[in-house]
């Protein structure tokens, strides 16, 4: 008798562990990686969802529409009694959708992920190229153009960083899930410049930030950056490929990444001579500043309603929106610096941060 109940008290125990092994399984995510050539309509196929059912997931929400994904990025994946979930995470944002299907119906809607987030530190030298060595060492072009943004108005050629020069960072690891989604942002760096290591510090203002040192503020440059995140897509080329037209020709400014909307700020008093609408450089501003320079705004989303010929604004004065009208494959601005009748590299003239962060930075650097 004790035997046969002792039986039956194992057996309910296995049954309930397995019940509960099953629960957990499918509760759990899978977190995917997103491939070459991939976008949300591509992943939704992936994953079993008809061409009506996609329809229906954008149609959900609209904001999937912008929803910006590279190979740095994961996401999750969730099926369970013939439902399906998926978390989506945009690369360039904190934005996240999920996306759901049964066969009932299918939903979308933005939520915000709980992210765990911890540190890891990155070092190494430089053999090569400084981007090739850097990537050798962490497999995101994420983090390594977000290492290359910190330096990018300190090293004036290649030849400023010598083979065998030393790097190091500190970058962000996101999951979700008890899964690893993305990489976040790199906070501290490091690297030897002319021979001597020259550190920076990620200093968050608002939505954005900038890479920073005491240094930055001693730098005597006519202009402010007109944008509160550097983050560098292109820079000056006298030749570069053409990403729409394929043709080799020069691009004369540095194009800042940013989300559609963020704002564009006025970086140094001026006078605007110049603004509308043409077929290559979309909605664009020109100002004409007090030291005879002239500075361009391409690409605009937005241009503010107060802009008309003739009006004077004040250094960090908001001007316009980022957008990707024109000539343009994603959202950036194209910002160009014109001396003496001559176009020339912006990051020779603007400091690596916009006014209104120079309080802050200011009482940053008093506080070391």
């Amino acid at each position: 008798m004790i035997f046969h109940l002792a039986s039956i008290v194992s057996a309910f125990i296995l049954a309930f562990t397995s019940y509960q092994s099953a629960q957990a399984a499918a509760n759990t995510f899978t977190a995917k990686p997103v491939r070459l050539g991939d976008n949300l309509l591509s992943i939704l196929r992936q994953n079993g969802f008809s061409e009506k059912e996609r329809e229906q997931v954008l149609a959900a929400h609209k904001g999937l529409r912008n929803l910006f994904l590279t190979l740095d990025t994961r996401y999750l994946v969730r099926r369970s009694g013939g439902e399906t979930e998926l978390r989506m995470f945009d690369s360039q944002t904190s934005q996240a959708f999920r996306i759901q299907k049964s066969a009932q119906k299918v939903s979308a809607d933005s939520y915000n992920p709980e992210f765990k987030t911890t540190l890891t530190r990155i070092e190494g030298r430089v053999y090569g190229s400084l981007l090739g060595s850097i990537l050798a060492k962490i497999d995101s072009n994420w983090v390594a153009t977000r290492f290359m943004d910190a330096y990018v108005f300190d090293m004036k050629n290649s030849r400023d960083v010598a083979r065998g020069a030393r790097f190091w960072f500190t970058v962000e690891k996101k999951y979700e899930a008890g899964q690893f989604i993305k990489y976040g942002e790199v906070l501290q760096t490091s690297l030897d410049i002319d021979g001597a290591p020259v550190q920076k510090k990620f200093i968050r203002y608002k939505d954005g930030g900038v890479f920073f040192n005491a240094q930055d503020l001693l730098e005597d440059r006519p202009f402010y950056a007109p944008v509160e995140y550097i983050k560098v897509a292109s820079r000056f080329k006298p030749n570069r490929l053409h990403p729409i037209t394929g043709r080799l020709q020069p691009h004369l400014g540095i194009d800042f990444e940013l989300p559609v909307g963020e704002p564009i700020y006025a970086p140094r008093k001026g006078i605007v001579v110049r603004y509308g609408h043409n077929h290559a450089a979309g909605n664009y501003i020109i100002l004409l500043h007090s030291n005879g320079m002239e500075t361009a705004y391409n690409h605009l989303h937005r241009i503010d309603k107060r802009i008309r010929r003739g009006l004077a604004v004040k250094a960090g004065e908001k001007i316009g929106e980022v957008g990707c009208t024109g000539y343009c494959t994603r959202a950036h601005l194209h910002f160009a610096v014109k001396k003496k009748g001559r176009m020339v590299d912006p990051v020779k003239y603007i400091k690596p941060f916009p006014p209104q962060m120079e309080e802050l930075l200011e009482s940053r650097v008093a506080k070391n």
